[in-house]
């Protein structure tokens, strides 16, 4: 049996948007008449006008890649450039009109709120069916059911309408009747967006137990953190066309450099030249390899270091200790409205931490062309002992969240540090240290 479960092959999906509908009629009409004996100019003046009737609107355009048992796969965009459509062909709910799809072994897809559900069965019955649908016998149907049920966690409502159920009770219920059938291949759209943060917690839990056994994920996600988390690799979509394809957290860098750089060129701001300064050949040598890049570099990080807490340049801390990240950046253009930011994150991309100078209510900085400045950003290392890496970044403005409206520049994995808890056993598990309190209390007399 081969490792491929899924082969996607030059897949691309066109679609005729008419002009009015009426032209539906018309078209088909005008397009047959072009077949009849007439003259030449004829035919060919009936077929431009059912032609011009209609546009072809290209959905998807030439998407190749193949994902082997075990491995994961995120797949990120905008809204409209084709997430959907692909995961719809994938699953065989739509027709490509180029190119060919070949799955292996058994697939579970979650694609749309409720999908392959009947709203007047109650959630028992909808699992019941649902597993029947797939081959499963009654009985094995029915000893799957309590696990399901468990796994939904919505209580006394799994045996009411499901037309009744709330969009979070009915995601968790679509995912847990899809647990039961033990894919080896799970693909999911978007739906775990609607789940509570409890939920969402559980359903990672599930994708990394099922994945170290070898079930293989397709996830569709505007959360890019989860893609990071769950994800090895990464395809970006854009009108349609796949402009990336590799490693999770290049993807991220590359989607938003791609947009980032369509925002800028609506929102920059200009500010007349401060005094300019110089940056020496030694700044410029302080860079890790291995860092992936991602910006318009109007203004640009040339030097990243890490120094313990006299200054000094250090890649191992204590926990406790004092981690300043000494940055140097360079303006090549008048600018207005600059604004900072650091992430940190495991070597599994799972984000520890990250701030952004807007967060922590500091104001937006101005700088003209060709002035070079320093950005320090201090934290304490309370983190759990292990290896962790350093994303920085410069962007312009504020959306409102405290992510930048566009970006500027931004070095991802630019350096790495670990943290130790000593020489004896680690002071507690996990990432974060929260500073917890444990207090037992004598029962009270009667």
């Amino acid at each position: 049996m081969s490792d491929t479960l899924l082969d996607v092959q030059s897949v691309s999906k066109t679609y005729r948007l008419w002009h009015a509908p009426s032209d539906r009629l018309m078209a088909p009409f005008l397009e047959s008449l072009s077949r009849w004996p007439l003259p030449t100019s004829w035919q060919a003046g009936l077929h431009q006008a059912a032609v011009r009737r209609a546009r072809e609107f290209n959905a998807l355009q030439s998407v190749s890649f193949a994902l082997k048992r075990g491995e994961s796969l995120g797949v990120i965009g905008r809204n409209g450039a084709g997430k959907s459509t692909l995961l719809q062909i994938i699953a065989g709910t739509l027709t490509p009109t180029t190119g060919h799809v070949q799955r292996q072994g058994r697939v579970a897809a979650l694609l749309e709120l409720g999908s392959g559900f009947n709203f007047e069965f109650t959630g028992r019955e909808n699992v019941l069916l649902n597993a029947t649908l797939q081959g499963m016998s009654t009985h094995e149907a029915e000893a799957a059911l309590e696990p399901v049920i468990a796994f939904a966690s919505i209580g006394e409502f799994v045996d009411q309408p499901v037309k009744t159920y709330s969009s979070g009770m009915m995601v968790r219920l679509a995912f847990a009747a899809q647990t039961v059938l033990k894919p080896e291949l799970f693909i999911v759209d978007e739906a775990l967006a609607v789940g509570d943060v409890f939920f969402q917690a559980q359903c990672a839990r599930f994708f990394k137990e099922r994945l170290a056994a070898g079930m293989s994920l397709l996830l569709v996600s505007h959360d890019l953190p989860s893609v990071k988390a769950l994800c090895k690799k990464a395809i970006v979509l854009h009108e349609g066309r796949p402009v990336f394809h590799g490693p999770s957290a290049e993807a991220v860098s590359y989607y938003h450099a791609l947009h980032g750089a369509e925002a800028l060129a609506a929102t920059r701001a200009r500010i007349q030249a401060p005094v300019r300064t110089t940056l020496t050949t030694e700044d410029r040598k302080n860079w890790r390899t291995g860092a992936t890049e991602a910006g318009t570099r109007e203004v640009e990080i040339v030097s990243v270091r890490l120094l313990d807490s006299v200054g000094r340049p250090s890649s191992v801390f204590a926990l406790g200790d004092e981690v300043t990240c000494e940055c140097i950046l360079e303006s090549k253009v008048d600018v207005a409205g600059l604004q900072f930011s650091v992430e940190i994150s495991t070597r599994h991309n799972l984000v520890v931490f990250g701030v952004s100078s807007t967060h922590l209510d500091m104001p937006l900085e101005n700088a003209g062309a060709g002035e070079a400045f320093v950005v320090r950003y201090q934290w304490t290392a309370a983190l759990g002992a292990g290896e962790y890496l350093v994303d920085v970044a410069v962007g312009l403005g504020d959306r409102g969240d405290g992510a930048p409206l566009a970006l500027y520049h931004r070095v991802a994995h630019v350096t790495a540090f670990s943290v130790h808890h000593g020489p004896f056993k680690p002071k507690f598990f996990g990432v974060s240290d929260l500073q917890p309190k444990i207090e037992k209390r004598e029962l009270l007399a009667n």
